[in-house]
């Protein structure tokens, strides 16, 4: 009897969605640290070494993430029909080699080509498919086991300090063989553990009989829905998610991509001491990222969404006008816990609309839809930061899409199987 049988079918045990969740954690400090919030890092000595523009380099994060929403679809599909164990092994295989390419490039054509592909990975062996198995895991505990699951991504950010620590001492592409060696050696191995579906191991969501996890909340509410992904794509609630969604990926814009040279150009910090703000301030989402999925479980997940939506659109409002170190504080305190919160919400969101039978292929269409965002965001903020030769602009276009993303989330009303198309 392997790992997973003992774990789960002894009674004294922890369910073992819950070691799903820690495996999903590691990986998620992994991600974080060299490939979500890592680019910052390396972004000041690549922009000197590579002897090119921000907008240039923005556009290599918009068209990575261009080609991951491209396949997003297709990956949710895959992860869906064949389980997240398989995906994993392929896109943290493809991921890791990339960091090694990563580490040996010259020219900016190479640069793009080398995120592609990690884009590529990441799609199969980032977040989704983790996530994908924790939506099935989990029915009246999954936004606060999404939300744990997500305060890996927060750690990740926080470790950015250490990889910033390696860049300042060694150089980037020893921070690149780092991220390697990692992938290779910490994150595959613990992909044997990932199991999708809590009926794989003759178990039922949450540890609770199927009669019971699918009671109602109300007499007019049910639990759980089940929608295919056509009848998603009919509901105004998914158009309305994507404008959100859409706006919040121009948020991560800010803090991966951004943060980390708006403190050592407009403010004037170092290197090390920019990418320990940074980490901080990602430190901050980890318990953002826990409180508002336990939260969520509770109160009106579309509300809570939309507040930390707007919160962020206000700290990002804030971040634009700082002019000193002294105010640093006001807008990590404010941008921090919202946006952890809403990063761990928006996954749950799409659970509580959808339904887990086709998370996967939703989410995935969802993060299709929201391409502009995510693709223009990146390449917008750095023609802003080159065109007006500071950050500020950049900031406020930031921050004004995040007010629209807050007013989308409001008005989103679950959708009623009854009333859409079969």
């Amino acid at each position: 009897m392997g790992f997973a049988s003992t774990m789960s079918l002894h009674p004294r045990n922890v369910f073992y969605g819950w070691w799903i969740v820690s495996v999903g954690v590691v990986l998620a400090i992994i991600n974080g640290s060299f490939y979500v919030y890592g680019f910052g890092v390396f972004y000041i000595p690549l922009l000197n070494e590579l002897g090119t523009t921000r907008a240039a380099l923005g556009g290599v994060i918009g068209l990575a993430r261009l080609e991951g929403g491209l396949i997003a679809p297709i990956a949710g599909w895959l992860i869906d029909k064949y389980g997240p164990r398989k995906l994993l092994y392929i896109g943290l295989s493809t991921v890791g080699i990339c960091f090694l390419l990563l580490s040996i490039i010259t020219k900016l054509w190479m640069l793009y080509v080398v995120f592609m592909l990690i884009a590529t990975g990441s799609s199969f062996g980032g977040g989704r498919p983790i996530s994908v198995a924790v939506a099935n895991w989990f029915l009246r505990k999954r936004a606060r086991a999404l939300g744990i699951l997500l305060a890996g991504i927060g750690l990740g950010g926080s470790g950015v300090f250490f990889v910033a620590w390696i860049t300042e001492n060694f150089g980037w592409r020893t921070s690149a063989i780092v991220a390697a060696l990692c992938y290779f050696f910490v994150a595959i191995p613990l992909v044997s553990l990932v199991y999708h579906k809590p009926e794989d191991l003759s178990l039922h969501p949450d540890g609770i009989p199927v009669e019971e996890s699918l009671s109602t909340n109300s007499a007019d509410e049910p639990l759980e829905l089940e929608l295919t992904p056509k009848q998603a794509l009919q509901s105004m609630s998914f158009w309305l998610l994507a404008i959100a969604f859409a706006a919040w990926s121009v948020t991560v814009t800010v803090v991966a991509v951004y943060h980390i040279p708006f403190l050592i150009e407009d403010l004037g910090t170092n290197p090390v001491q920019a990418a320990s703000i940074a980490s901080l301030t990602l430190l901050l989402s980890v318990p953002g990222r826990i409180i508002f999925g336990w939260i969520g479980d509770i109160l009106n997940i579309r509300i809570l969404l939309s507040a930390t939506l707007l919160v962020q659109a206000i700290s990002i409002l804030i971040m634009s006008l700082v002019t000193s170190l002294s105010w640093v504080p006001l807008y990590m305190a404010l941008l921090g816990p919202s946006y952890g919160g809403s990063a761990s919400l928006r996954q749950a969101i799409v659970a509580h609309f959808y339904g887990r039978k086709n998370f996967g292929t939703i989410s995935g269409l969802l993060q299709f839809v929201d391409l502009p965002g995510a693709v223009l965001g990146p390449i917008l903020v750095g023609w802003l930061v080159d065109s007006f030769d500071g950050y500020s602009v950049g900031f406020q276009a930031a921050a004004g899409f995040l007010f629209i993303g807050a007013i989308a989330v409001f008005v989103a009303k679950r959708p009623n199987p009854n009333k859409i198309n079969q």
